[in-house]
């Protein structure tokens, strides 16, 4: 399509030859003719194309309009999501919290209960002076009521959790009974196998949720150990309520060997 401007340098230029050749050219009149309409032409061309981007960019406006409006509608179910989880989330600490606090309450000063910030574990620590004595892994006749509360309570609270029982030493090289236990590391797992066998055997705790494990001085309470009392603090048994692990069945299911 040949624009106005050069349809009106092409008559011009016609006129021209014309005129050179003898046979006459446009008037003025004509000229001024040609002159207008081609400046009609492209005002109407220079509005269409401004028409069509105002046509453009009102479209790219109604697309960022209806993006943020769904960011909008995305952001609110966001907070509200994450409003529900908190409020949750306050719910669940709170019983953990009451958990904890009538755990406390049973046990005495025979247990001390906590949390492993870390892990979410709940650390139920019986002191080794409630449970042996000095350089043995034998129960004393007068631990077995206080295991049975942590027993009972267990159950009753945590039917499902998988259970550890971790024995505990201090620092000190055993003295006692050394040719039955070298040192703190075998010490720490009789310790811990004997609180486990009594939870099973004579609390009824399922076997098939618990293990045990003995860590020495590996992890003590506190340390360095500069007092008696430090030491005592370390020696123990802790009887831990791990968290429960929930597994998706698909993601189960895609992981699984295919069957040959």
């Amino acid at each position: 399509m040949v624009s106005p401007k050069l349809w009106v340098a092409s008559f011009l230029a016609g006129g021209m030859l014309i005129a050179g050749s003898g046979c006459g050219g446009p008037s003025r009149e004509a000229r001024a003719i040609a002159e207008r309409d081609a400046q009609i032409a492209e005002y109407k061309e220079e509005s269409a194309q401004k028409d069509q981007q105002v046509a453009q960019n009102a479209a790219i406006a109604q697309r960022a309009m209806e993006e943020n409006k769904r960011l909008g509608e995305q952001q609110s179910q966001i907070v509200a999501e994450n409003a529900k989880m908190t409020a949750a989330n306050t719910q669940e600490l709170q019983n953990l919290q009451a958990q904890i606090a009538d755990m406390k309450t049973k046990f005495g000063e025979h247990a001390e209960v906590s949390q492993n910030k870390e892990t979410g574990a709940i650390v139920i620590t019986v002191a080794n002076t409630t449970l042996f004595d000095a350089g043995k892994a034998e129960l004393k006749a007068s631990a077995h009521e206080t295991l049975a509360k942590i027993a009972a309570t267990i159950k009753q609270k945590y039917p499902n959790n998988a259970i550890r029982v971790e024995g505990h030493t201090d620092s000190t090289p055993v003295v006692h009974n050394k040719d039955k236990y070298p040192d703190n590391m075998s010490l720490s797992q009789a310790r811990a196998k004997a609180v486990f066998d009594h939870l099973v055997a004579t609390c009824s705790m399922p076997a098939t949720r618990m293990y045990c494990a003995g860590y020495g001085f590996s992890q003590p309470m506190v340390w360095p150990e500069k007092t008696p009392a430090d030491r005592a603090k370390n020696r123990r048994v802790d009887i831990v309520i791990l968290p429960q692990v929930k597994v998706e069945r698909q993601a189960l299911a895609a992981n699984a060997p295919a069957k040959k």
